[in-house]
């Protein structure tokens, strides 16, 4: 019985890790478009939609809208917004990709989080 009980919890502990999606750095342009292109990204109260032809729109938790654009350069994601008409510094910024929850770093990877947004469709 001991040994059924023991082959029981090991199997749990291997589907289980396996359910579990790991983190993974988006490096590639063609993989960020198939993973956020197109799709309403949703953090709270703000949404955001990143199109494939490199334009951003969105609006804040605080209703206010925003727009801009964005290109891929080398590993990152490079933005620019305006943001209830002020414009924000171009940014490039790092990108991780965990099941349905798409991280982006600021300054490279190397600066504070730009969110962690769900992606809806």
């Amino acid at each position: 019985m001991k040994n059924v009980f023991t082959l029981a919890i090991a199997a749990c502990l291997v589907l289980g890790s396996a359910l579990v999606a790991e983190a993974k750095d988006i490096k590639k342009e063609q993989d960020f478009l198939n993973a956020v292109a197109g799709k309403k990204l949703v953090d709270g109260g703000t949404w955001v939609l990143i199109s494939p032809d490199g334009k951003i729109s969105g609006q804040t938790s605080d209703k206010v809208k925003f727009s801009g654009a964005w290109a891929w350069n080398k590993r990152f994601w490079c933005r620019t917004l305006v943001v209830g008409g002020n414009q924000i510094p171009q940014d490039c910024q790092k990108v991780t990709l965990e099941g349905n929850q798409v991280t982006f770093t600021r300054n490279k990877g190397k600066g504070d989080s730009g969110g962690t947004y769900t992606i809806t469709n």
